[in-house]
This record gives C-alpha cells, structure tokens and sequence, in this order.
C-alpha cells in the first residue's frame, strides 16, 4: 500500500502547513544556523566557520558539541530538502529565507509581482513540508 493509502480519506491541511513551515523558516532556522555556526551566501553553498569555543560556564564541551552537531545535521537536512525542490520554488525560498530579501527586491529579482512571489513561496513552503518530512514532518491534515 502506498502512502496515500495509508493516509486514506485525510486531506493536507495547507493554510496550516504553510504557517509551520513559514514559523520553521522565521524562528527556528535563523536559531540553528546560529547554533551550527552558518552563514549562508546560497542554499548550495553553506560556510562552516568553525566549532564552538567558550568557558566551562553553563553547558558542558560536550553539551556544546552535540548542540552544534544536531544544528549541523539539521542545516544539512534543510539544504537536502531544498536541493530536491523545483528551482523555481528553491529561488523564492532561497531570496526570502536564506539571503533575508524583502518583497520589493523579491519583485525585482524575479521579476514577479508581489502576489505572484507570495503564492510562489506558499508553493515553496509545501514543497519544503514534503521534502523535509523524513527530519520532521510540518505536514497537518484535516
């Protein structure tokens, strides 16, 4: 039995799908990158700087290690996730969430009106929620 069968008569919920997946990407993704010690110039190419120094004060080395090792794994999951999307959706998602532009340069780049770049991204956030499900599943249904 295949997956929709499994699923059977439940419906993807997408306004719910869309808004974790938009929460992911504005509260936790900039959290992990800090953690993994990331900087993005692109999703293809990730910069690792390094890993985490500091006192014996708070965490312990080895609580640091295993934060920034999961942060790491996670960056690396997102770029995979991301990698296996259509390049249009990967383009919108790239300029919104890894590169931090706003509607108006969105517009520009692309070429696309405002309205366009917001359905666009939508798209996006599904096509992440489907292909990030294996880390974790953003999915909801009805």
């Amino acid at each position: 039995m295949g997956l929709l069968g499994l699923l059977g008569d439940f419906e993807l919920d997408e306004k719910a799908t869309i808004n974790n997946v938009r929460r992911f990407f504005e509260h936790d993704w900039p959290i992990i990158q800090s953690r993994a010690h990331i900087s993005f110039v692109d999703v293809k190419s990730p910069v690792i700087s390094g890993m985490p120094t500091g006192s014996m004060n708070g965490n312990s080395n080895d609580d640091k290690y295993s934060i920034h090792t999961q942060a790491t794994q996670w960056v690396d999951d997102v770029i995979k996730a991301c990698q296996g999307m259509p390049n249009l959706y990967r383009h919108v998602l790239e300029l919104r969430y890894f590169k931090n532009k706003g509607w108006g340069e969105i517009e520009v780049i692309t070429g696309y009106s405002r309205k366009r770049g917001y359905e666009l991204l939508n798209d996006a956030l599904l096509s992440f929620a489907e292909a990030f499900s294996d880390t974790y599943d953003y999915r909801e249904y009805k």
